[in-house]
């Protein structure tokens, strides 16, 4: 399994977070170098749970995937075989009557 979407996830998460204290630092007027070291804090605070929630996104969409290829392959031998149990009772009511 592949980490790289889990990843960049996690960055977006960690550069967002960077943002948002950067804006909100500067909007409550606070010190360049406080402004700053808050926002590197943010930033290394939301990495690890970007990743976790990366994680989980990605986990859910391989099920998908994997129950939606099950489905279609459900798919593709259910008309025949239902087909051939419509043929069967038609043959066995015919038989009857």
């Amino acid at each position: 399994m592949s980490k790289t979407p889990s990843k960049v996830i996690a960055g977006c998460f960690a550069l967002a977070a960077f943002a948002v204290a950067v804006l909100a630092g500067l909007a409550g007027g606070n010190s360049a170098v406080s402004i700053l070291t808050r926002a590197l804090i943010a930033m290394i605070g939301c990495y690890p749970i970007g990743l976790i929630i990366g994680m989980i996104c990605q986990r859910v969409m391989t099920d998908h995937i994997e129950a939606h290829r099950e489905a279609a392959t459900m798919s593709q031998s259910s008309p025949t075989d239902s087909l051939a149990g419509t043929q069967a009772s038609a043959t066995t009511e015919a038989k009857s009557e």
